[in-house]
């Protein structure tokens, strides 16, 4: 067999098995969606009360929901028994991945807002294991905000974005738990006190994550 032969012939084969791949990932965009609970996460969580944001243009919110392609989200503020608050949003999608983005995306968008620091952080929770998230602090017009954010994708957590949509393809393949999540959580920085605005985050994370995965 000439070198020309075993070029063709390992051409074919590399254009099979990328036909082989593209017809695998239609196959499984096609796939019924699973039947998520997100909006039914507790409003109760240990010492925490919440109470859902809801957009109030709903013009404006099927925007929102057409540009993240999932309608699929959940904003929430939640209030603990020293009236401290602190508020969540997660965005779910069983099968776009391009739901979810980093969150100065949105915040830095408008330009009504300044990113001031960025950066990663840990959250141990109360398992013993450590949660990395991504940690950004922002100007907005009512003052300073702090802001943990990590993703999920089928039982995995992390604060990696790129990780994150690598492991939402391989479930997918692998008929694993399918879909993913980005998860952000913030709260106002008071009194120039971004050890106390780290804590509330902290404090309402440990509380959530024990039931996030039943809901995602």
């Amino acid at each position: 067999m000439g070198k020309k032969e075993l070029n063709l012939i390992i051409a074919i084969a590399i254009l099979a098995a990328c036909g082989a791949c593209v017809l695998g990932i239609s196959v499984i965009k096609k796939a019924p969606s699973r039947d998520v609970k997100l909006m039914e996460f507790p409003l109760n969580l240990g010492e925490w009360t919440g109470k859902d944001i809801k957009f109030q243009d709903e013009e404006y919110q099927k925007q929102v929901y057409a540009i993240l392609g999932t309608d699929k989200v959940l904003i929430r503020a939640y209030t603990d028994k020293n009236n401290e608050s602190a508020a969540i949003q997660v965005v779910y999608s069983d099968q776009k991945r391009q739901s979810f983005h980093p969150p100065e995306y949105c915040y830095l968008g408008s330009g009504a807002n300044e990113l001031l620091e960025t950066g990663k952080a840990q959250v141990v929770l109360y398992d013993g294991k450590v949660l990395p998230v991504n940690r950004t602090v922002y100007q907005t017009k009512r003052g300073k905000l702090l802001m943990l954010d990590w993703y999920t994708a089928g039982d995995m957590m992390t604060g990696n974005y790129y990780k994150q949509q690598i492991y939402f393809v391989i479930n997918q393949f692998r008929h694993a738990k399918s879909g993913g999540s980005a998860v952000r959580v913030w709260t106002p920085i008071v009194g120039n006190d971004p050890g106390a605005a780290f804590d509330r985050c902290r404090r309402l994370i440990r509380e959530m994550v024990k039931l996030l995965p039943d809901y995602l």
